[in-house]
């Protein structure tokens, strides 16, 4: 049925029943230019959405990139037409999908994907939004080469210097007090960066003593479970949180309720990554509880039933959102790129420390 409106200053409300979808938009700076264009695309909107990574192509020397694409559903797939009542008839209307992207997509995207119909004065809080058109928006995303260590070789003389402080930072920076994941697994991850830079400078002696050190430090979050702060499934959400932060939202800072997991378990599993790839069998009690730390933040798979799709990360945005199930009054926030970008970075390496290449090549994308 068609919607009737009653306007009371900036209010609509609607007059009479009705069952469906409303869509709403804004007309920007050339309200009537815009509108015209807008109504061409009355009555599609998405109902399914799936994010694609292609394999990574090209090389150190030509430059490396990977293809990204969303995919929308909408219900024209379904239904075949609109089945709209439009308000006006002078546009003609297709039953493509219109949508916008940000700045960072315009300079990457596919170029017969760029709506040149007209529509401006759309803005965001990230800049100015260009329109799309279609159910497929395909964009080329440039990457950088990451590894365990540096990108070049540490020269001897620095080695022997770098030995000298090693030896220093393992007997005053490898004691973890705290009794919260975030600051506990800050702390080994502290440890897990000791333990690669002494295999780096080739201190097997030191390397082994901050090996047992990791494994002495994750063993009793990860696999004994005799640590003050146990973590245990949420079969709510899906996900793994701290008892205290399950029973009070102000604990483990709000870690409970799903806030910064990616921060928090980015560091124990930056720790079982250096593990993993220097002594793997040492590795092996740790395996399945990583995993599923893994899983809780960065899991790979839309198929998993236990565990939600990249959960803090935004394909569209290109970045993470810190906050879970908390509001805030100025809306989402990423809090900390650094540490978003050390979780994903330590997906990486986990992925390529047990030769997960594909899984790896999807971390490194992310």
């Amino acid at each position: 049925p068609e919607i009737k409106w009653k306007q009371n200053e900036g209010t609509l409300t609607q007059q009479g029943a009705y069952t469906g979808f409303v869509q709403l938009a804004h007309l920007g700076d050339q309200p009537q230019n815009n509108i015209n264009v807008l109504q061409q695309y009355v009555g599609t909107y998405p109902i399914e959405g799936t994010v694609t990574y292609a394999q990574v192509q090209g090389s150190d020397s030509t430059g490396r990139s990977s293809n990204i694409v969303y995919v929308y559903k909408t219900n024209t797939d379904v239904d075949g037409n609109t089945k709209q009542v439009y308000n006006t008839t002078s546009a003609s209307t297709t039953m493509q999908l219109l949508s916008f992207v940000l700045p960072h997509h315009v300079d990457k995207i596919s170029n017969n994907t760029i709506l040149s119909t007209g529509l401006s004065g759309y803005r965001s809080a990230k800049g100015r939004l260009t329109a799309v058109a279609g159910n497929t928006i395909s964009y080329n995303q440039p990457l950088e080469r990451v590894s365990f260590g540096g990108m070049r070789a540490i020269g001897d003389s620095d080695k022997e210097r770098l030995k000298q402080q090693l030896l220093k930072d393992a007997a005053s920076s490898t004691t973890v007090t705290a009794q919260d994941p975030y600051f506990y697994g800050k702390g080994v991850a502290r440890v897990a960066r000791l333990y690669q830079i002494a295999q780096e400078v080739g201190d097997k002696t030191t390397a082994a003593a901050l090996g047992t050190k990791i494994v002495n430090l994750l063993t009793p979050w990860l696999v004994s479970m005799s640590n003050n702060d146990t973590l245990v499934y949420d079969a709510t959400w899906g996900g793994i949180v701290s008892t205290l932060g399950i029973s009070d939202p102000s604990q483990d800072f709000g870690q409970g309720r799903y806030n910064d997991h990616h921060f928090h378990y980015g560091y124990f599993l930056y720790a079982g990554a250096i593990l993993a790839k220097y002594d793997i069998n040492t590795f092996a009690p740790l395996r399945e509880p990583m995993n599923q730390l893994l899983r809780d933040y960065a899991n790979p798979s839309y198929a998993d039933t236990q565990f939600p799709y990249m959960r803090h990360f935004d394909p569209y945005d290109g970045h993470s959102w810190a906050a879970g199930l908390f509001s805030f009054m100025d809306g989402r926030n990423q809090e900390s790129t650094g540490e978003a970008i050390n979780a994903y970075y330590s997906a990486y390496l986990y992925a390529t420390a047990l030769g997960f290449e594909d899984t790896a090549a999807f971390y490194e994308i992310v």
